[in-house]
């Protein structure tokens, strides 16, 4: 919709087959999670158009974000979360979020996931919290806005 044009979505059961179609020429385009794709890219079988994060991809730098390549309004973090029951006391959601910080801290960790596409970013619980409000608000808008029904 940022970009004025349309798509025909096609509804995937699953990356895996869409990138099989994508690789085998069904499909012309595919936009989905770095770690999927990366190493097709590297391997000169894929070509990335651009990148919806904010920023370049570390494992990808010479792949422009949306915004570079003339689509602004295209920032889009995909992001992975750990999530506890209602009702966790809260010195229990702490300690987990402390200790998960440290492991994603650690240089191995860190090198490995940069290279998979997957930049991790350390947040706190109550940051957390808002980044999944918010993204529900903003997904819940662009749902409407381009009349998309559960089927």
């Amino acid at each position: 919709m940022s970009a004025g044009f349309k798509m025909q979505q096609i509804p995937y059961k699953g990356s895996g087959p869409a990138l099989t179609d994508l690789l085998g020429g069904q499909v012309q385009v595919y936009l989905n999670v770095a770690i999927n794709f990366i190493p097709h890219v590297k391997s000169g079988k894929l070509r990335a158009i651009a990148i919806s994060g904010e920023t370049r991809l570390a494992a990808l730098p010479e792949v422009p974000t949306f915004t570079e390549a003339g689509v602004p309004g295209l920032e889009m973090k995909n992001w992975y979360g750990i999530l506890a029951p209602a009702g966790t006391p809260r010195a229990v959601i702490d300690r987990l979020a402390g200790e998960i910080a440290k492991i994603l801290a650690m240089h191995d960790v860190r090198e490995r996931l940069d290279g998979l596409g997957a930049e991790p970013f350390i947040s706190t619980p109550d940051r957390f919290a808002e980044l999944m409000k918010a993204d529900s608000a903003r997904f819940g808008k662009i749902i409407k806005a381009a009349n998309i029904k559960l089927e």
